[in-house]
């Protein structure tokens, strides 16, 4: 049975690629996300005449959207990080994270796994 709801959340799996000294090391947590009402809406509007910063920050407001929790992330010294806003502004001006939830939110809402 399929029951509709115009706000559905589901949780879908988001690696994290970060340098390391051997070349990478993946890191993953569970992503919480909101699913857009139409697909298209999760790549944004024409982006052609930014520049690389308001790309950027188009980037992280269309992921603020769609990105509304976690787990598995923990902080340094032990503990989780709890979701919140602030939280997540903060890890989506990290290049290794922004490009893993959008990877992860495309990957869901597309139904589609890259390979490695």
């Amino acid at each position: 049975m399929f029951t509709y709801t115009d706000r559905y959340e589901f949780d879908w799996p988001v690696q994290v690629k970060l340098p390391a000294d051997d070349g990478e090391e993946i890191q993953e947590f569970t992503g919480r996300f909101v699913m857009p009402e139409d697909e298209l809406e999760i790549f944004g509007t024409d982006t052609g005449g930014m520049t690389s910063n308001e790309l950027i920050k188009h980037i992280r407001v269309r992921l603020a959207k769609y990105w509304i929790g976690w787990t598995g992330i923990k902080v340094q010294g032990g503990g989780d990080l709890p979701f919140s806003a602030e939280n997540r502004d903060n890890l989506l001006r990290q290049r290794a994270v922004r490009i893993a939830v959008d990877r992860a939110l495309t990957e869901a809402v597309l139904g589609i796994r890259e390979k490695n």
